[in-house]
């Protein structure tokens, strides 16, 4: 699916795409206080936690939010699914035709523990 993909649909994404990423910078945020906050370990523990922290976080913005185009919007899709930023509404603000990618998606999807 690339240029294909709905106009409307491609509106949409693009119109909460600055909420869903500000919904997994506040995750982030969270996180990272966890780890600041955390009464059991080091200062040089928290440093090393907090970097990889960083480090996985800015991975996982990059996946879903670096380059948007028609072309990779089944990606990000399946990113945007994978870390739980694309919600059941915003789902259903969508096409029939982009309901149906996004429940292939999600079959596709490792099952979480």
């Amino acid at each position: 699916m690339n240029q294909d993909f709905p106009e409307e649909d491609w509106k949409y994404l693009r119109k909460i795409e600055p909420d869903m990423l500000n919904a997994l910078c506040l995750r982030i945020h969270k996180r990272v206080e966890s780890i600041i906050i955390a009464p059991d370990k080091t200062e040089h523990e928290k440093y090393l936690e907090l970097y990889q922290c960083i480090q996985d976080s800015d991975d996982i913005v990059a996946l879903c939010f670096n380059d948007w185009r028609r072309s990779t919007i089944e990606m990000k899709l399946r990113h945007l699914l994978r870390h739980d930023l694309l919600e059941r509404e915003h789902v259903q603000n969508l096409s029939d035709e982009t309901q149906a990618l996004v429940g292939r998606i999600r079959a596709d999807l490792p099952r979480k523990a």
